[in-house]
């Protein structure tokens, strides 16, 4: 378990989302449908201390790039720490993403964010803004601890399926969205 994120967790759980890291096992689901033989555009949207992040890396193309978006401070240098010439951390809200990328410029979107702790109207628009930046078919890959919002995600993408990660604490439910 990672001290420093633990001590973050308890400091700010309502944007941490949790007061454990996600496990190995969380981490491999939602990196499943990567390939390392495609050249892919990947957003991180909350990379806490990296433990996705260095799954997601592991699991790609050596041409493909991740960007990975942090709001605490206090991971961004862990996450510079990796080293990964194909990572580039972002250390701004994931309100901000439309600015950085183009329409239909994004292949896949993997998401930590607890949407449980945001309002509902952010929710959908951070759905919509996902929609604007995935290309045709791309995924858009949410765990959550809860079912709340398998409902806003399941409306706001044209394909839905739903894992379940028993391996993790607590145990979270993996929702992939086809634009």
């Amino acid at each position: 378990m990672s001290k420093l994120f633990t001590i973050n967790a308890f400091k700010n759980i309502k944007q941490t989302g949790s007061l454990f890291r996600s496990s190995k096992f969380l981490a491999e689901k939602l990196t499943d449908s990567l390939s390392p033989k495609e050249n892919m555009v990947i957003v991180e949207l909350g990379a806490g201390d990296g433990v996705i992040t260095k799954q997601i890396l592991a699991k790609m193309g050596a041409d493909s790039k991740l960007y990975s978006y942090e709001i605490n401070p206090i991971f961004v240098p862990r996450l510079n720490a990796i080293g990964d010439e194909r990572l580039t951390v972002l250390n701004s809200s994931v309100a901000e993403i439309t600015s950085d990328f183009k329409e239909n410029e994004v292949d896949m979107v993997i998401s930590s964010l607890p949407l449980t702790n945001f309002d509902h109207a952010f929710k959908k628009q951070l759905m919509k803004d996902v929609k604007v930046l995935l290309k045709s078919e791309g995924q858009f890959i949410q765990y959550q601890y809860s079912k709340n919002d398998k409902k806003l995600l399941k409306n706001s993408f044209t394909g839905f399926t739903t894992n379940f990660c028993l391996l993790n604490f607590p145990p979270a439910f993996v929702y992939t969205c086809i634009n």
